[in-house]
């Protein structure tokens, strides 16, 4: 079994700005032929995870994956290492989110990072480990 995640695109933006926020939906694929399963024309979108992957998926929307990232920050470090694999899941799907929203990222002297998007928006604060291990 092999695992895919299409990357989302500004267009699947559900804007719920009256309710607090945007979210974001995500499509995981899991199959034995990515090839048979997926049109050429749209393989560019879909992003391998994990090769040889045979676990069951986990639904969950960009709220739900940055509470759970938050959580395993906040972890004991034997259970952040129990939690490895599902934190380089989340890394990477906060990274597909990011890049799709135009966010830059900018390390500033005296170890600030810099975030800013394509609307301008800028936000400066201390950076978070995984920031500065170059995720």
């Amino acid at each position: 079994m092999r695992l895919f995640i299409k990357r989302g695109t500004q267009d699947k933006l559900m804007n719920q700005a009256k309710d607090g926020g945007g979210f974001q939906t995500i499509e995981v694929l899991v199959t034995n032929n990515f090839e048979l399963a997926v049109p050429e024309t749209e393989r560019k979108d879909w992003i391998e995870l994990y090769p040889g992957w045979d676990y069951r998926a986990l639904k969950a929307d960009s709220l739900q994956c940055g509470i759970l990232m938050a959580l395993i920050m906040q972890a004991l470090p034997q259970t952040q290492s129990l939690l490895h694999s599902v934190w380089k899941q989340l890394v990477a799907i906060k990274k597909s989110a990011e890049e799709d929203a135009g966010v830059k990222k900018e390390m500033l002297p005296g170890g600030m990072i810099r975030i800013s998007d394509k609307d301008g928006d800028v936000i400066i604060r201390q950076p978070f480990p995984y920031e500065v291990e170059g995720n």
